[in-house]
């Protein structure tokens, strides 16, 4: 029975339902007068049910007059208060885990000493923060030092909850992977001054690819024609998969990460990108990470088509709601003799120069590079970064 309760009242990542929340509390967040000593009692804690929650909404309020930290952001960035940056944190979840280690790969060749994990910290000692996916944790580093990776896409608005919004308009910054979103964040209120756009780009070397290399004998059991794999709820993708399920071994996936991806990847002759909405942006995350692994793929069109110039032209791309088309293109690749994947290192890729631009914006800085100016001038300077970067993932 506590179980079905809990259910009714709140979502699965522990925020209260729409219908609780303005019951219990007011606009500001205070507890009604009814609920208050329930809520917040005068000796003790917050409930545990809605500690966590509340604590994150509090420290994210919502544009107002009373809400100062517009004023505070700038005054941050003029005086260059995250100028020195030793120590960089991307906190990250599995799905993402490529996009996290597109950003350790760019912000190390900027010199920052950078940390990757999956978990939030316990203390925010560290000197700069960066979350991809912020909605979905609990808890989070402080807005002074927090910079944001957006990855929602806006073509679907229900993700852009007042409690998402009010998280992204209370940080340093908001980096986001299309211009489209950005756009949609500024409809929302957003300020254009802390949005950038930090288009996401295969990587190389990729920690992925090296695994990969390595795995010299494949079970021939364990090779198919075709691997998909992503959020499999979805009518669309059944539809699509079922019409190659017809014609091919395909193989689905749902939660795949990591080495397993990685492993499955190398096993499939093809990968195939299948949107979850009809008017889906690419879902580049997915597509980048094939890429820098040296997979084929095989995509639907999507409604940004054509705003990725440094990697669009690798993949192959089928009209949008066309499961035949998308037949006829698994089989002519499959006729062809293997080929080796093309080369990425010689390519121009934009995700690093767009991350050094936004991060010189903000006047921060990696200590070890500004140590290396002093260096070159004469000056000792004594750096607490390391040669290589670390990694705790």
């Amino acid at each position: 029975m506590a179980h079905l309760l809990k259910k009714i009242g709140f979502h699965a990542n522990g925020k209260p339902r729409s219908w609780l929340k303005s019951l219990v509390f007011d606009a500001q967040l205070a507890p009604r007068t009814f609920f208050k000593a329930w809520i917040c009692p005068p000796a003790g804690e917050i409930h545990p049910a809605f500690r966590a929650w509340l604590r994150l909404a509090r420290q994210n309020p919502a544009p107002s007059s009373q809400n100062d930290w517009p004023v505070r952001r700038q005054q941050l960035i003029e005086h260059r208060a995250l100028g020195d940056v030793h120590t960089l944190i991307i906190v990250f979840t599995r799905p993402t885990t490529f996009v996290a280690h597109a950003l350790q790969s760019h912000a190390a060749a900027l010199g920052f000493e950078v940390h990757i994990q999956l978990d939030m910290p316990e203390d925010f000692g560290a000197d700069l923060y960066l979350v991809v996916c912020p909605q979905m944790f609990t808890r989070l580093p402080p807005r002074e030092k927090r910079i944001v990776f957006q990855m929602e896409q806006s073509v679907h608005p229900r993700w852009f909850t007042p409690d998402y919004l009010n998280l992204l308009y209370n940080s340093l910054a908001v980096f986001d992977y299309s211009t489209r979103n950005i756009q949609f964040l500024i409809q929302q209120g957003l300020p254009a001054d802390m949005l950038f756009h930090v288009p996401l780009s295969p990587v190389t070397p990729y920690q992925g690819a090296q695994f990969s290399d390595g795995l010299t004998d494949i079970e021939p059991t364990k090779i198919c024609d075709v691997l998909f794999y992503g959020d499999l709820k979805n009518k669309r993708r059944q539809a699509f998969l079922k019409v190659l399920g017809e014609h091919f071994e395909v193989r689905a996936e749902r939660s795949l990460y990591g080495q397993d991806l990685w492993q499955a990847m190398r096993q499939a002759r093809v990968v195939v990108n299948i949107h979850y909405y009809e008017n889906a942006l690419l879902e580049s995350t997915r597509l980048c990470e094939c890429l820098s692994l040296g997979a084929r793929v095989i995509s639907e069109t999507a409604t940004d088509q054509g705003q990725h110039p440094d990697w669009e032209d690798l993949l192959v791309f089928t009209p949008i709601n066309d499961a035949q088309a998308m037949v006829r293109a698994i089989q002519h690749h499959l006729q062809q003799a293997p080929a080796p994947a093309p080369s990425l290192a010689d390519r121009p890729m934009r995700m690093g120069s767009a991350l050094q631009d936004a991060l010189r914006t903000l006047n921060v800085r990696a200590a070890s590079s500004i140590a290396a100016v002093a260096a070159e001038a004469g000056t000792e300077v004594q750096s607490a970064v390391p040669a290589n970067p670390a990694q705790t993932l």
